[in-house]
């Protein structure tokens, strides 16, 4: 009889040993310059439990949890320590939970540097863990009181995103008696550099654009002493009528204004548009002829 009572009491506990076990506890900590963690952490069980609790060293504010299986009601309760009771409705395949925090307590001042420090323990066998810490923007990590050691666990990849320099760290096979305390120290980017050197690269901007401006103006000029420096007498005087009458002219008054023949301001007229100088619009039984330039000055 005893044996059957023992065998019950154990079918009970067993299922809540194995229900405790994590198949894969992320967290990922964006550090603010002012010294604010934002965090978020995923959960997902190896298999579906209705109860879940954690502690924090610090004050947790903003808090909120959601899961794929539905609602999630957590209680908090703090004393230096905040502890989070949470109930939830696990599913077979729905095993997952988020938790969303902030906290002004994980970073402190430490001789002028920052200094992250916190434990994300839950006391829980995980099967794999990955932790990603975003320190801010125009900081660097410094090595802390062990020489050469500029995070803990020592053994995290560093990587930027072109903005910010990013810490990883990613474990496995944890046991509940694992401490998961991780710990940065950074500072910001000295760039004293940039202001010794501000009024050289200011000189060379401007050194930059003046060329700019002389290469442009040249370019643009060019062609067009090229173009008249080309023409005959007949098509330089053919350019000056146009120019006198403001960029446009009527063909009669050329032929008038030049004294040539009909045939011949034809020819030079074709020949100046072969050139791209002028260009030619009907107007009934007469032409408009036009600059396609009308800064030409001859």
């Amino acid at each position: 009889m005893k044996s059957g009572i023992i065998l019950v009491a154990l079918l009970l506990v067993l299922p809540t040993i194995v229900f405790a076990q994590v198949q894969y506890y992320g967290i990922d900590a964006s550090l603010s310059d002012a010294g604010r963690s934002s965090v978020k952490t995923t959960l997902t069980f190896q298999n579906p439990i209705n109860n879940f609790n954690f502690s924090i060293i610090g004050k947790i504010e903003n808090f909120n949890a959601t899961s794929n299986s539905g609602p999630v009601n957590c209680g908090m309760t703090s004393s230096g320590i905040t502890t989070v009771n949470c109930q939830m409705n696990l599913t077979g395949d729905k095993r997952t939970i988020e938790l969303y925090f902030e906290t002004n307590d994980f970073v402190k001042n430490l001789n002028g540097k920052n200094y992250f420090d916190t434990d994300f323990s839950i006391n829980q066998d995980i099967s794999k863990l990955s932790v990603t810490i975003r320190i801010p923007e125009g900081t660097a990590l410094v090595e802390g009181n062990v020489p050469n050691r500029l995070s803990f666990p020592q053994y995290a990849t560093t990587l930027s995103d072109g903005r910010r320099i990013i810490v990883l760290w990613s474990m496995s096979n944890l046991t509940a008696n694992d401490q998961l305390r991780f710990q940065l120290l950074y500072e910001k980017v000295n760039q004293s550099s940039f202001l010794t050197y501000w009024p050289y690269i200011v000189i060379a901007v401007v050194a930059v654009i003046i060329a700019s401006i002389v290469l442009v103006s040249r370019f643009t000029r060019k062609p067009e002493k090229l173009i008249l420096s080309v023409l005959d007498d007949y098509e330089r005087q053919v350019v000056g009528i146009i120019n006198s009458a403001g960029g446009e002219v009527n063909q009669r008054r050329i032929v008038q204004e030049t004294n040539l023949s009909k045939a011949k301001v034809s020819r030079v007229i074709k020949s100046l548009v072969d050139r791209g100088v002028v260009e030619i619009e009907r107007m009934g039984r007469t032409n408009k002829i036009k600059l396609l330039k009308k800064k030409f000055k001859v």
